[in-house]
């Protein structure tokens, strides 16, 4: 199974860039775990829909990541277009996203914005790719050194757009093993963790039946649970698809 290569930055510096993109933009918004609606993920619809009529996710991905929200969309219509794309999308993406990486952690800002670009021209709903490039536009923003040709208002975008797609994901469940979150790619996991739980040190992680299983060493105020689990169903269908 794939497993997500984390960015190798030095925990300081990690703690730092999180709070440069929370000072320079808004806090995430995160659910408390209270009573809450839950609508877990129809994969047999969500797959018929995108062999039927594959526009119509194509259509509601566009409004989910239109520069400005849009308030009409309903959490059915959100949970076919994210979870939809995965049906549309070229599983090269998978290694675009480790490049991706790669560019950030040397350093290379501009090279890794341009490929972040590129990818969400594929998939305009990726989290890797968007999470690359509001790291990519803030460091460079930040960078008195040079002076880089980027735009906050374009980061504030991609960063709107996460939380979007995290808002999303949350909606599918609670983290148990009866409501679990569902995700279509391995990364997805850690920049929910990370970004929208406030959870970074996670403990040993195993698969159960179609459940990526994660011991945390700490909670946070948004979860406190000592497991989070994962639906990836879709995941192990794409890893299966690629080997083929």
């Amino acid at each position: 199974m794939y497993k997500y290569i984390a960015i190798q930055i030095p925990k300081l510096m990690r703690h730092i860039l999180v709070l440069l993109v929370f000072y320079l933009f808004l806090p995430f918004s995160t659910f408390g775990q209270e009573e809450r609606e839950v609508i877990p993920v129809n994969w047999k619809e969500v797959k018929e829909v995108a062999e039927k009529d594959p526009q119509r996710i194509k259509d509601l991905v566009a409004r989910l990541s239109a520069n400005v929200i849009d308030t009409t969309m309903t959490w059915n219509e959100r949970i076919l277009a994210y979870y939809g794309q995965s049906f549309l999308t070229p599983y090269t993406e998978l290694g675009e996203g480790r490049e991706l990486d790669k560019l950030l952690n040397e350093g290379k800002y501009e090279e890794c914005l341009v490929g972040a670009k590129e990818q969400l021209k594929k998939n305009p709903v990726s989290l890797k790719a968007l999470r690359n490039a509001v790291f990519s536009i803030t460091l460079m923003a930040r960078d008195s050194t040079k002076h880089y040709d980027v735009s906050l208002d374009e980061g504030k975008v991609y960063f709107n757009r996460m939380n979007r797609i995290f808002n999303t994901i949350a909606i599918t469940g609670e983290g148990t093993k009866e409501k679990p979150f569902y995700v279509t790619a391995v990364s997805d996991e850690y920049l929910f963790m990370n970004y929208y739980l406030e959870i970074w040190e996670t403990g040993s992680q195993y698969l159960s039946e179609n459940f990526d299983v994660f011991e945390l060493k700490e909670t946070s105020e948004y979860y406190s649970r000592p497991k989070i689990y994962f639906e990836i169903t879709r995941v192990l269908e794409i890893e299966v698809s690629l080997f083929q």
